[in-house]
């Protein structure tokens, strides 16, 4: 059996639980956070992660030795982490070789360097594993401010540790080098575990410090983008939704109380105050969300898209609705396609086609719709003037035709009766612009 579990702990029965923890892995409890490799046993005391009881023992009292005349120890000159470790830290650190559950935890966490005799692992995933832990221990080291790197190097250790920790935790040769540790180490305490119990635990704990990271300010406009490279591996996916829940939620209420605005203005005619409500809140705020694509259910995501898509796009279509009555400007008749385009992009998938066909009659409608008013500084077209001329000047001919035949009343009847005609003509006209507008509106539900 190895010593290292046999343990000399003052006053304290072997096995007996550390104050203030429960369960048999309470090791993963404690370590979660940014202090994740600081506070590693094999770290501060600088011991590798084979070390024997008896190799333990010898080093504890060189170390002992060294701190009563000194209140520090400088770090491991080939230790990724930053400064060194105060006497308190040294002397708490050993206390974790006492009990091989909490031990084993600490070794997953360090450095394994070469395979030994006996370990039958492979060199790779050996050097897999102290790359993932030294791209780990660095980028946290750095974000708390004890490393130097900049925010782009930090990126990258970020993007090497998530890389690293999610293919080596699938590897079947890190199950076995754990259930090789658990037979080398030898005591009753691990006999109730094996290699699954401590590999069910380790992603949650590699994720643990960005709950404290989320708090820091400089920190938080990059949590986003960095946590994705984690949740982009399988291990590790299904870990942040918990993290990124009150962001989301957030992000969503803004869209609802946008939305809702939008919808107020648009009741009250207010168009373009609608529009720049659009432009300004919601959008935006979905596009926020969409930095939080890989922590939302896609069920969650394509109901908010919908949301969106419905609300924009009904506003669209409450535009064009107006405008059949009042001829648009330039810029009322772009942000009437702007909106039905930007609805058409966002709407699920499922839906798409009911807001593509939406789309293709505002455009149909653009093509064709003319502004009340030519640009600044240009004059009216002369091909939209003439048509009007000639149907004018067409109708006076025929009442004066009318007048010379049978005298007023003959023109006045003849004038009622193309007014008559110019109205049926505006109500069907009127009446079959709404049919393609309702034909659009009813699928915006």
């Amino acid at each position: 059996m190895d010593d290292t579990t046999t343990g000399d702990r003052r006053g304290e029965p072997s096995g007996a639980a550390r104050p203030g923890t429960s369960g048999n892995l309470s090791r993963f409890t404690d370590l979660g956070g940014t202090r994740l490799y600081r506070d590693n046993a094999f770290a501060v005391t600088g011991l590798p992660t084979n070390a024997d009881g008896r190799a333990v023992r010898r080093h504890r009292q060189r170390l002992e030795a060294r701190l009563a005349v000194e209140e520090s120890l400088p770090a491991d000159p080939e230790s990724p982490l930053a400064g060194g470790f105060r006497k308190d830290e040294v002397r708490a650190a050993f206390e974790e070789f006492q009990d091989p559950r909490r031990r084993l935890v600490d070794e997953l966490l360090w450095r394994w360097g070469e395979p030994g005799p006996d370990c039958g692992c492979p060199a790779s995933v050996h050097q897999e594993h102290d790359d993932a832990v030294r791209f780990h221990a660095m980028a946290l080291d750095a974000e708390t401010g004890r490393g130097h790197a900049t925010t782009d190097g930090r990126d990258i250790l970020w993007q090497g540790a998530a890389g690293g920790w999610g293919l080596l935790l699938e590897r079947p040769e890190f199950r076995l080098h754990i259930a090789h540790r658990i037979g080398e180490l030898d005591d009753p305490r691990l006999g109730e575990l094996c290699a699954d119990d401590f590999l069910a635990a380790l992603p949650r704990l590699l994720v643990s410090p960005f709950s404290e990271l989320a708090a820091d300010p400089d920190f938080r406009p990059r949590l986003a983008q960095v946590c994705a490279g984690w949740a982009e591996q399988t291990v590790f996916s299904g870990l942040f939704t918990e993290l990124f829940e009150e962001s989301v939620e957030e992000t969503v209420r803004t869209i609802t109380d946008g939305l809702r605005s939008v919808n107020d203005k648009k009741e009250a005619e207010l168009f373009a105050d609608a529009t720049e409500t659009v432009r300004r809140e919601v959008l935006p705020a979905f596009e926020r969300l969409g930095a939080f694509r890989a922590y939302v259910s896609d069920w969650r995501y394509d109901d908010v898209a919908r949301i969106v898509a419905v609300g924009v796009g009904n506003l669209a279509v409450a535009m064009l609705g107006h405008y059949q009555f009042r001829r648009p400007t330039t810029p009322e008749k772009e942000a009437v396609v702007e909106l039905a385009e930007r609805a058409y992009e966002i709407a699920p998938e499922r839906e798409v086609k009911a807001f593509k066909d939406n789309w293709d009659v505002i455009y149909d409608w653009s093509v064709g719709a003319v502004p009340t008013r030519p640009a600044s500084g240009t004059a009216p077209s002369t091909d939209r003037v003439w048509p009007g001329c000639l149907l004018l000047g067409m109708a006076l001919g025929v009442l004066v035709a009318l007048w010379e035949s049978y005298g007023w009343e003959g023109a006045w009847g003849g004038f009622l009766c193309m007014g008559l005609i110019a109205l049926a003509v505006q109500k069907i006209s009127r009446g079959y612009a709404r049919f393609r507008l309702h034909r659009g509106r009813r699928r915006y539900r």
